[in-house]
Formats: structure tokens, C-alpha cells, sequence
């Protein structure tokens, strides 16, 4: 049985029990691999007690709790001195634990989950490049010492994949997924239930926005095209927090809340909200907005709303819309793009003001949501958890070796 080494960065535990999109999809790897137990399987994390209480039921997955320290302390100049000699060294003293466990653990493959690419130099001088893969969770450029690197990259959308194009790596598209036995329609009663607990009429229109609070994520154009829409029945869900469960609060997110104080009980801030409770949120929602301004790698958020049966708004932007084809999704054109700053779009139309049209379209049109309902269901079966799992195993071993 083949072992695979996964190494995610040292920013949130897995088990995914504090968010985490790569966190999450790692979860979902293990347990898919719980059921199927087709190959060892080796994680590393930094410790939290929560994670690490149910990390013991796995019986594929062996996870090795690391504790980092932001402080470098003295390796910062280490690390320079190492450098300037020539020898690969992390500027993160947490990877040379990762190396130490390597050589003990011997796995056939090791797979970069996401971060700081650059980091794992010494660790691929150590196996070599052709059992180095990297998964790319976002839009990252190849470059001469990636390429030195790797031989193999996972990328979740075709995007992703193509910031790779030319390289001599070899590359393999493995969409995200979600757990569509979690997210799924669920019964009437329910959603009336949160419905009511968040203070909604009957006859409330509700549009949910769900992830980070941030600029890039676009959640300030709902507020404002909340302001340009009179109908007081129209009223915004925002969930989530600026880093999932690890940061509550921001300079960006205080100022979206000052924004939204006009508009009184019509827009409402949940804070963060653990993934196993975000079905009853999309089931009571009436359409999901994802408005983002920059290259959006993906998007679990958009699988999740469309396997809960639940019309999707979005951007056009970076990957999205491969994920949402087919769906009946409403797409938008950005009016400006983040990029660490907003640069404006010439001639394209306010995006509140199309976001403001495109929500009261489909309030206006219960048909028509109707009919995207059962497109973004259909959609939604091919992002299974076990499409993904026998995706990455045939990227990673082949369709040979996959079974061996």
C-alpha cells in the first residue's frame, strides 16, 4: 500500500474543526480514505485539542501534531547564513521538524498542500523532485524554483492549471468537493426554523453571502447594492469572519458593519459559522451571492450552495465560473479587481447596480429559481467526495498503481 504524505501549512489544525478551505478539503481526503482505504495516508498539522481528540479514530491516517512558534528566534539569521552557502533551508523553522519526520516515515509521495510553495526546498533536495507534488489551492505562478522542485502539480480548476502552462511539471486538474451528504436539500420545517431564528418573515427574500470578510470576497458591493434596492422585504445574510475561526474581527470588517448600520435589521452578521451548520444556512437562503473582485481560485462555497439546491450570484472570476456551469447561475462582470488594491475595469456597469438587478430578477422570478434549483443540484453530483478522492489517487499514482 502506497503512503502519501500530506503537508498542509502550519495555520489552522486538521481535522478541519477551525475552518479552513484547504483544511476542509484535506478532511474530506481522509475521511473518503477512511471509508475506501486504498492507501496509507501521513498529515502533519500544528496541535489543537479538538482535532487531535478525533484524529484517533482514523485507522488509514496517521496525523503528527507539531507545534510552531511564529517567533523565529534564532534561525531567522541561521536561515540567512544557510542560504547564502547555498543549502535549501525554510524561513519557517516549523518544516525542519516536517523534514526530520520525513526521512522517518519514508513516504512514496509527498504533497504540498497549499502555502508557501518555496518552503519545502530542502525537503524535495532530500526525496527529489519526482515524489514532490504540490496542490494549488490558489492562482500561483510557476516559477525556476518551483519547477526545481516539483514533479507533479494538483490544480483545482483549469484557471490554476493554466498559470502553469510551458513548465516541464506535470499537471492534473482535481476540482474541489464537498460532502453531499451534508449538503443537500433538507426538510421544509428546518428551513423555516433558522429562518425564523435570524428574525425573517415569510415573505422575506433572503440573500446569503458565506466565507471570509474581506475585500477581495466582494461582501461590501452587497451592501451597497442592498442600499439601492427599496423593497424592505430584500434582506443579506453575512457569514463568516475574517479568518474562519482564528480571527474574528479586522479593520475591513468593522467598517462593513459601520456601512451596513443603515440598513438596519435587513442586514445580518453572523460571525464565523462551523461548516457542518452551513446547510441549514444555504437551505433558508432564496440565492447565494459570491460577488468576488479578485481571481477566485475555485469555489467550495459555490458547490456547497448549488448541492443545497440554492441559486447562485457570482462574479466572473478566476475559476468560478468552471465550477458553476451548467447551473443557471447568474454571472456578473467585475467592475474593478483586487489585486492587493482595487484597480477599476473601464467601461463595464457598477457592479452593485447589477448585483441590485440580478436579486430582484430573481425575486421577481420564482419559476426561474426554481429551474436553477434543479440545474445547481445536477451540477453539484460531480463535486462528490469520491469523485475527488479517485481523482487525486489517479493523478497522483496513475490508473496502474492507484489500487496496488
Amino acid at each position: 500500500m502506497k503512503t502519501i504524505f500530506l503537508l498542509p501549512p502550519p495555520a489552522l489544525p486538521v481535522p478541519a474543526v477551525r475552518g479552513g478551505a484547504v483544511e476542509g478539503l484535506l478532511t474530506h481526503l481522509i475521511e473518503e480514505n477512511e471509508r475506501q482505504g486504498r492507501v496509507r495516508l501521513v498529515c502533519v498539522s500544528i496541535p489543537d485539542p479538538k482535532a487531535m481528540e478525533r484524529a484517533k479514530e482514523y485507522k488509514h491516517t496517521v496525523i503528527h501534531y507539531l507545534p510552531h512558534r511564529e517567533n523565529r528566534g534564532l534561525w531567522g539569521p541561521m536561515c540567512g547564513l544557510l542560504r547564502r552557502t547555498g543549502r535549501p533551508a525554510p524561513l519557517d523553522p516549523w518544516y525542519n521538524q516536517v523534514l526530520r519526520l520525513i526521512r522517518r516515515e519514508q513516504p512514496d509521495l509527498i504533497v504540498a498542500e497549499g502555502g508557501d510553495l518555496n518552503e519545502p526546498q530542502a525537503i524535495a533536495a532530500c526525496v527529489g523532485r519526482e515524489k514532490m507534488w504540490a496542490h494549488l489551492h490558489m492562482q500561483i505562478a510557476a516559477s525556476p524554483l518551483t519547477d526545481s522542485m516539483y514533479g507533479g502539480v494538483l490544480a483545482i480548476s483549469q484557471y490554476v492549471a493554466d498559470r502553469w502552462a510551458g513548465t516541464n511539471v506535470r499537471t492534473a486538474l482535481v476540482p474541489n468537493c464537498v460532502d453531499l451528504n451534508r449538503f443537500c436539500p433538507g426538510p421544509a420545517p428546518e428551513r423555516q426554523a433558522l429562518r425564523q431564528k435570524l428574525g425573517l418573515a415569510p415573505e422575506d427574500f433572503l440573500v446569503l453571502f458565506c466565507g471570509r470578510i474581506c475585500p477581495e470576497k466582494g461582501p461590501h458591493k452587497l451592501v451597497e447594492a442592498l442600499k439601492q434596492i427599496a423593497d424592505p422585504h430584500v434582506k443579506l445574510v453575512i457569514a463568516g469572519s475574517p479568518f474562519f475561526d482564528s480571527q474574528h474581527q479586522s479593520p475591513f470588517f468593522d467598517q462593513l458593519q459601520q456601512d451596513a448600520k443603515p440598513l438596519g435589521e435587513r442586514v445580518i452578521f453572523t460571525g464565523f459559522v462551523p461548516n457542518d451548520q452551513m446547510p441549514a444556512y444555504y437551505r433558508a437562503a432564496d440565492a447565494a451571492c459570491f460577488p468576488a473582485l479578485w481571481d477566485e481560485p475555485a469555489g467550495i462555497t459555490a458547490i456547497e450552495a448549488m448541492a443545497c439546491g440554492c441559486p447562485v450570484i457570482a462574479t466572473e472570476s478566476g475559476g468560478m465560473a468552471e465550477y458553476l456551469q451548467g447551473s443557471g447561475a447568474v454571472l456578473l462582470p467585475r467592475d474593478e479587481v483586487w489585486d492587493f488594491g482595487f484597480t477599476p475595469v473601464p467601461g463595464v456597469p457598477a457592479l452593485a447596480d447589477a448585483l441590485a438587478d440580478a436579486i430582484l430578477a430573481l425575486k421577481q422570478d420564482p419559476q426561474r429559481r426554481q429551474s436553477m434549483r434543479r440545474a445547481s443540484l445536477e451540477r453539484a453530483g460531480a463535486f462528490s467526495r469520491a469523485a475527488y478522492y479517485d481523482n487525486m489517487l489517479r493523478a497522483l499514482l496513475g490508473p496502474e498503481d492507484e489500487v496496488n
